[in-house]
């Protein structure tokens, strides 16, 4: 009995033999896998101690005895396998956050979303700096066109003799002046265009009633011919306060007007706060108005309408400066219209002390500061700070007197410069 006893606890030795020496190795594989399972689990707290190993792989119980060897050996080679692939997916994790930690907040970004932009091209690097240059520099502004001198044919005053008016046949009636506007001009009623041009502006604007308008004009005025740029002769007359002067163009059916005479009433003011001439009216309900010019077009017969604003460039100002260095009043700034009998042009100056040191801007012998043009080009008014001689004409003089000489042209004047451009001839009514 007891010999088939120690037989039995000899094969069943025997067949747990095996077990006994794979359990190292299984015990060691477990030990393996809490170890991945835990740093995989938790990277940043490694230095957690591990399990006690008798905790983690434990004997196995007393039921395993029935199981036999083939099954032992088959469930630890599974487990062993097991332990493997977690050991293999740990490293693979491990490769992993050493590339793509898992960062704290001050870490910085990964290097791919960090990676900045290409930069570009050199081509397109210089078009955007051409593009950008451009767009700070302006471009220059276009030099005006050159002014065109107009021309008319009416020699012996043929064009005013045909209106039936009286011109000059002697030297001194040539020389003789009409408010200093008009030099030798004939005599006689005035351009039909042009009187009923003055008929016409309402009496609110120019403040003379209409009926005493059309008696004046029933009268002889003082009138010239001028060259022009349209079908017809331009005309300027003058009567008694009132003058006008015509600028026709391409459009012979649309026609501009310069009409000077009391414009604005000035009853009550005081003489220092009135910016300009002033003349005392003996009809209507104005006693004192002050003289202006204004602007009219009149296409095809009708009304004349003031266009001032848009037609006529704005007068210059004085600065503070200039104003106390001449000791100028606030009128000071004037608009000579002495060359409109010869051409389209008028001149904005000031008059300074006749002792005046001569400067850029002045000219003549008589302190003149010379402040800019308006010419009127056959289309519209422009400024312009030089004109040719063509269109400011110098005053006739008496015979042996130098060209040139007279009391308006006397003197240095470098604004109005030598030209020889001109228009064709203005065809007579």
């Amino acid at each position: 009995m007891r010999n088939a006893s120690l037989h039995s606890r000899h094969l069943r030795a025997c067949r747990t033999a095996p077990l006994m020496l794979l359990l190292p190795f299984a015990l060691a594989t477990a030990q393996a896998q809490e170890a991945t399972d835990a740093s995989v689990a938790t990277p940043a707290t490694v230095e957690q101690p591990a399990a006690p190993v008798d905790t983690v792989a434990e004997a196995p119980a007393p039921a395993e005895e029935s199981i036999d060897a083939a099954q032992a050996e088959a469930i630890l080679t599974a487990r062993a396998a097991d332990a493997a692939a977690a050991a293999a997916e740990a490293a693979a994790g491990t490769r992993s956050a050493a590339v793509v930690p898992a960062a704290a907040p001050s870490e910085p970004a990964p290097a791919e979303v960090a990676t900045p932009a290409p930069a570009p091209a050199p081509a397109a690097t210089a078009t955007v700096a051409s593009e950008a240059s451009s767009s700070e520099v302006p471009s220059a502004p276009p030099a005006p066109r050159p002014l065109v001198v107009p021309v008319l044919a009416n020699a012996d005053n043929a064009i005013e003799r045909q209106l039936g008016a009286r011109c000059p046949n002697d030297l001194a009636a040539r020389l003789a002046t009409q408010d200093n506007l008009l030099t030798g001009a004939c005599q006689g009623t005035m351009p039909a265009h042009l009187a009923n041009v003055l008929k016409a502006i309402p009496e609110q604007d120019l403040l003379l009633p209409r009926s005493a308008r059309e008696r004046q004009l029933s009268q002889k005025a003082w009138f010239k011919a001028v060259p022009g740029y349209g079908v017809r002769p331009d005309f300027i007359a003058v009567q008694n306060g009132l003058w006008v002067r015509s600028f026709e163009g391409a459009d012979a059916s649309t026609t501009v007007y310069l009409v000077s005479g009391p414009f604005t009433c000035v009853d009550g003011r005081y003489p220092d706060a009135i910016d300009g001439k002033t003349v005392r009216l003996t009809i209507g309900s104005c006693r004192e108005a002050l003289v202006q010019q204004r602007v009219y077009q009149v296409t095809a017969g009708g009304a004349p309408q003031d266009i001032t604003a848009q037609a006529l460039p704005a007068q210059p100002l004085l600065s503070d400066a200039d104003r106390k260095r001449y000791n100028l009043e606030a009128n000071a700034v004037q608009l000579d219209p002495g060359k409109l009998q010869f051409g389209p042009a008028l001149r904005w100056y000031a008059e300074v002390p006749a002792d005046t040191k001569p400067e850029s801007r002045s000219y003549g012998e008589w302190g003149h500061l010379h402040l800019g043009f308006i010419v009127w080009n056959g289309e519209r008014f422009e400024s312009r700070d030089t004109v040719p001689r063509g269109l400011w004409a110098c005053d006739p003089v008496a015979p042996g007197d130098a060209a040139c000489s007279g009391y308006a042209d006397a003197g240095r004047d470098p604004f109005v410069v030598n030209s020889t451009a001109v228009a064709g001839q203005s065809a007579a009514p």
